[in-house]
């Protein structure tokens, strides 16, 4: 990897093989269309969906991109699928989080918007969005595992995870 970002190659197979990486980056991480699996998880005991969303489990496509945006930023495959795929994801999760009457899902659909705002900063490739983009990760990862946890001890308290309408 190391060598691929020092020494970025630049034609069509390299535009081919940016939009594979990508796709693989996109499915990882829960971005539009792919985002249905991560609220699905939700049937995982809470501990689990602590770490799904705040550990390494959805993090490693948004770390590839990060990985390869300082070489790869300049191609129009890659400014497009980061920006169009980031966007849409990050607006669905944040409408569909507002539409949730259960916290473990309203906690994934905000995870899923999350995500997408990630994969725009890190794919962006400049020195700054690159910085906002890695506090926010770190951010994310310390306050979503705390909320999920939270959630699990209200469900076991009160017996539901339900939001009264």
């Amino acid at each position: 990897m190391s060598e691929l970002v020092a020494f970025p190659t630049a034609g069509t197979a390299t535009s081919v093989g940016v939009v594979l990486l990508l796709v693989g980056a996109v499915t990882k991480s829960a971005l539009v269309p792919f985002h249905f699996w991560l609220p699905g998880a939700m049937v995982a005991p809470t501990p689990i969906s602590a770490y799904l969303h705040a550990a390494a489990m959805v993090k490693a496509g948004v770390y590839l991109v990060a990985r390869f945006a300082p070489a790869y930023a300049d191609l129009p495959a890659w400014q497009v699928t980061v920006l169009v795929l980031g966007s849409a994801t990050m607006l669905l999760g944040a409408f569909r989080a507002t539409r949730q009457n259960d916290l473990k899902l309203l906690l994934a659909y905000g995870t899923v918007s999350q995500l997408g705002f990630l994969v725009i900063l890190l794919g962006y490739g400049s020195t700054g969005a690159t910085l906002a983009g890695l506090t926010l990760l770190v951010a994310h990862a310390l306050f979503k595992s705390s909320l999920f946890l939270a959630v699990g001890t209200i469900d076991h308290a009160t017996g539901t995870r339900d939001i009264p309408v």
